[in-house]
């Protein structure tokens, strides 16, 4: 069976094959491959023509794995061909302006996990908050084809924008926290509740007959929400409203799960909750990390609980 790169120059081949004649002699295509989010890799194919400056580009990993569970290379072919008369005939974008006063104020943040970025973090300024996690910063041009279109900085978006990383990492927290503001939500609220209350909207603690065993934290979007774990003084003010110290279980990108010291749960069960999940219902581009963290409430401190055999019932035990 083919691998990947095989695949694809025999698409390119099947491809060219099925474009009309004018099209055929002029189209030039290219090989891509793109690095995402916990170094996923997209690989596809831009197809260009002289005097024309939009390049679609088209990925084949989905194609892939249909070849591969058997699907015929000549039909996924006619299929990429249509896209491709499809993507000629959509409406272009519109041209992103990159100047700093323009993208100020839409800044964002996506927090990560070092270990499974490496590549994708490689030409990415980024700010590490401790325990193996980091954010980046992303440009959050609104909607687009139904979805979220952000642009996420990397060095070459931070020289064009003209600042150094220190004031785009202000700048992006402080926009963070306005244009996509934390929520903390109780977990069956979360699930079930036509109406969510944000408790980061009160201004008193929850009396102890209120404190639920779970609660999620993500920002109003829903949209690379864990990184509202470290929008200024949310780590706090979760504190002040639980009345006591919490875990922290990365359910993925887009949330955390809040769980309070008093809803009698240990960490090494919390760590094996995340394993699991993260190995059986996580989407691998979506997950955070297999780790728990542990906020503390007097000492502001945030710690990582590993899962390893003892530690976590140690953490958990306070000893």
């Amino acid at each position: 069976m083919m691998n990947i790169n095989e695949f694809i120059e025999r698409m390119k081949a099947e491809v060219r094959e099925c474009l009309p004649d004018d099209v055929y002699q002029e189209i030039i295509i290219d090989n891509v491959e793109i690095v995402k989010m916990n170094d996923q890799k997209l690989y596809g194919m831009t197809f260009k023509m002289p005097g024309v400056n939009a390049a679609p580009t088209l990925y084949v990993n989905e194609m892939y794995e249909a070849y591969k569970d058997g699907a015929d290379i000549g039909y996924l072919a006619g299929e990429m061909v249509n896209m491709y008369s499809a993507s000629r005939n959509a409406v272009a974008p519109p041209e992103v302006d990159l100047s700093y006063d323009s993208v100020k104020d839409k800044l964002t943040v996506r927090l990560l996990e070092k270990s499974r970025n490496r590549e994708f973090l490689a030409n990415m300024p980024y700010v590490s908050v401790g325990h193996g996690l980091a954010v980046i910063a992303d440009i959050n041009m609104g909607e687009d084809r139904g979805g979220e279109w952000r642009i996420a900085v990397n060095n070459n978006v931070l020289e064009s924008l003209g600042v150094d990383k220190e004031q785009l990492f202000s700048d992006a927290m402080s926009s963070a926290k306005v244009y996509d503001r934390a929520e903390l939500v109780d977990m069956t609220s979360a699930l079930f509740a036509p109406e969510k209350e944000n408790l980061l909207n009160r201004d008193a603690p929850l009396a102890p007959e209120e404190v639920g065993s779970m609660y999620v934290l993500t920002n109003e979007s829903g949209s690379l929400g864990a990184a509202a774990l470290f929008y200024p003084d949310v780590k706090e003010k979760t504190a002040e409203l639980l009345g006591s110290d919490y875990y922290i279980l990365p359910s993925s990108i887009h949330e955390v799960i809040i769980v309070p010291d008093s809803a009698g749960i240990n960490g090494k069960e919390l760590c094996d909750m995340v394993k699991q999940a993260n190995r059986t219902v996580v989407d691998e581009k979506d997950i955070l990390s297999d780790n728990v963290y542990h906020y503390s409430m007097g000492e502001r401190t945030l710690d990582k609980i590993s899962g390893e055999p003892g530690l976590a019932d140690r953490v958990a035990e306070g000893r």
